[in-house]
């Protein structure tokens, strides 16, 4: 806001803390003039006006994580005017086959050891290796 010149910033946030954290930064670094932060879904809210660009951290990881992309189109179709940015505009996701018999078996082998469900020890094991 500061740095590009924006007279306006609408930021929306779900989560009230993470809300409460945004506007004690806002405050910190005097945007309160420009910096407005609004709690709540933005399926829910209702902005004062249409906006030049909406830029939103919609993707999570892996691009599916949060499941958020209905919610940037949403807020496209209300809020952004003809002609507006929508950062980013596009994404893509890369995969590799990978062959890893050996450590499936091993990690479904921790699901029943001796009549005991120990399935949290091979996901455990399994975050360990993929470090």
């Amino acid at each position: 806001a500061r740095h590009a010149g924006a007279a306006r910033v609408y930021a929306v946030e779900a989560a009230p803390g993470m809300a409460q954290l945004a506007r004690e930064l806002v405050a910190r670094n005097s945007l309160g003039g420009v910096v407005q932060v609004m709690e709540g879904r933005l399926e829910d809210l209702k902005l004062p006006e249409k906006v030049d660009v909406i830029i939103s951290e919609w993707m999570g990881f892996y691009l599916v994580h949060e499941s958020m992309l209905e919610s940037v189109f949403v807020a496209r179709d209300r809020w952004l005017k003809p002609g507006g940015l929508l950062m980013p505009s596009s994404a893509r996701i890369w995969a590799a086959p990978v062959d890893a018999e050996t450590l499936r078996r091993e990690v479904e082998g921790y699901s029943s050891m001796h009549g005991l469900d120990m399935s949290p020890v091979g996901e455990a094991e399994l975050a360990r290796r993929l470090r």
